[in-house]
């Protein structure tokens, strides 16, 4: 076993049997291992500065979320109705989004003749009118009421989105849901095309 080596090189194995050379460099590599778990967990974890800073971060920013999921309503400052970003806002990012009052739309009886200020930025509690008629919003400055003046008397379904691009609701709700809620929205509507399907192949079968 030790043929060859002089033998003052010799080293005889304690009473465990593992010789002392080998038992130094299993305690060596175990230090350095634990040397590197102790170096990683340091720089994983940020300095107490650092933490307080990504916590608030954290705080202020908007949870992220798939893309399957609702968009999450962005924080603007001033604004209590929730503003949703439309996919018009999404393209054009620099235009001021509106707040959303309401997820459709909003009926009310108005006058013929009668003069009436359409608000356009979501904030009014008149709503669908503003408030503070004037050549600017006296709440969100870069939007202006939309004056309108209907022909008749009788119930009008006002938008109550704020994202239609007359004061009237042209349905753009039903956009702004689907692109928040796309797998609400393929549900309705493959249920609604196979309720169709069933409906017009038993009416029309021999």
């Amino acid at each position: 076993r030790y043929r060859g080596i002089p033998r003052h090189q010799v080293q005889c194995p304690p009473v465990g049997g593992i010789p002392t050379w080998l038992d130094e460099a299993v305690a060596e590599a175990m230090a350095g291992l634990l040397t590197r778990s102790f170096t990683r967990q340091a720089l994983r974890q940020p300095a107490l500065g650092a933490r307080a800073f990504s916590a608030g971060w954290a705080q202020k920013a908007p949870p992220r979320k798939s893309s399957f999921d609702a968009e999450t309503e962005i924080s603007l400052p001033g604004r209590k109705n929730p503003v949703y970003p439309s996919p018009w806002n999404k393209w054009f990012p620099y235009e001021p989004i509106p707040s959303t009052p309401t997820m459709g739309p909003i009926r009310v009886r108005c006058t013929g003749k009668e003069t009436y200020h359409f608000c356009t930025c979501g904030e009014s509690t008149t709503q669908p009118w503003c408030e503070a008629p004037g050549t600017k919003c006296g709440k969100v400055p870069e939007f202006v009421p939309r004056f309108y003046s209907p022909q008749h008397d009788g119930m009008k379904l006002m938008c109550g989105c704020k994202k239609a691009p007359d004061s009237f609701c042209n349905g753009t709700c039903a956009i702004l849901y689907a692109d928040m809620y796309p797998l609400a929205t393929c549900g309705i509507t493959f249920s609604a095309c196979f309720a169709f399907g069933m409906f017009s192949t038993w009416m029309m079968h021999p």
